[in-house]
């Protein structure tokens, strides 16, 4: 039984890893993995959200920063406070957008500016 249940959590995370944002996909594997062997419970509400809706699952692997207790922590917005949900993306949106600004355009260190 125990071997079924954990070959079951292995595909359940290879599915998800289907929607994982590109640019932490390792990150977000290992968090997954990680999730399917702690939290079972959380891995099937991530794999509903995979099949149901994996723009929201991408959203959440994305802001969770790797991390599974704010991805749980996450995700419970999300379900009980849609709109709260909503605002935290906007607000995590924009703060990235800045940083990329950052990067892109480097950074005045007052004597001159650093490019990247």
């Amino acid at each position: 039984m125990n071997k079924y249940f954990k070959a079951f959590s292995i595909s359940l995370v290879l599915i998800s890893s289907n929607y994982l944002p590109t640019v932490n996909a390792a990150s977000s594997t290992e968090m997954l993995i990680t999730v399917a062997e702690t939290n079972p419970v959380l891995l099937e509400r991530l794999n509903s959200i995979a099949l149901n809706n994996p723009e929201l699952l991408n959203q959440l692997l994305k802001m969770a920063n790797s991390k599974p207790d704010q991805l749980e922590r996450l995700l419970n917005i999300a379900e009980t406070d849609p709109e709260a949900f909503t605002q935290l993306i906007i607000i995590s949106d924009a703060e990235k957008a800045q940083e990329e600004q950052v990067t892109m355009f480097g950074i005045d260190d007052e004597g001159g500016i650093i490019r990247p």
